[in-house]
């Protein structure tokens, strides 16, 4: 009996030091909530100034992988103010505003599709964008998993 609680502690405490995601905390779902609108802002800068962002739907949380306890949460945002014929203007501007701001390119699926998504180096937040059949720019940005309170529950 000893021995298995010693090699449990052991186990949880490797797992503590390793840095191990399901017990390390993260930002709280509110804060991942700021720190979207912040991404979006900061896409945004890239594009002409006539270019605003207007709240497809309410940030939505949902769980995260296989996990019933880690979420990510969605923000979705309409770009409005780009022409039509601007679209794939617009489109590079915020490509090269990624890759040059610290974000990693993770899928640039044109001339075939409009579709770019990329992940910033630093807090792995996702930004995605693309046109769809009607010529209407969107932007999505995503946190990594988080916890909703930011530390893990123990039951």
């Amino acid at each position: 009996m000893r021995r298995t609680a010693y090699a449990a502690c052991a186990l949880s405490t490797a797992l503590l030091l390793s840095g191990c995601s399901y017990v390390t905390p993260t930002i709280t779902e509110d804060e991942a909530i700021a720190k979207t609108q912040e991404h979006a802002e900061h896409t945004l800068s890239a594009l002409p100034e006539n270019a605003e962002l207007e709240e497809l739907s309410e940030p939505s949380s949902s769980p995260c992988g296989n996990s019933q306890t880690r979420v990510t949460v969605s923000v979705n945002l309409w770009i409005h103010g780009i022409p039509e014929e601007d679209n794939d203007t617009a489109l590079e501007l915020m490509h090269e505003h990624w890759e040059t701001n610290g974000y990693q390119i993770l899928n640039d699926s044109r001339p075939d599709d409009t579709f770019i998504n990329a992940k910033n180096e630093e807090d792995d937040f996702q930004v995605a964008t693309r046109y769809n059949i009607n010529d209407e720019l969107s932007l999505s940005v995503r946190p990594p998993c988080l916890w909703p309170d930011g530390s893990p529950e123990f039951s």
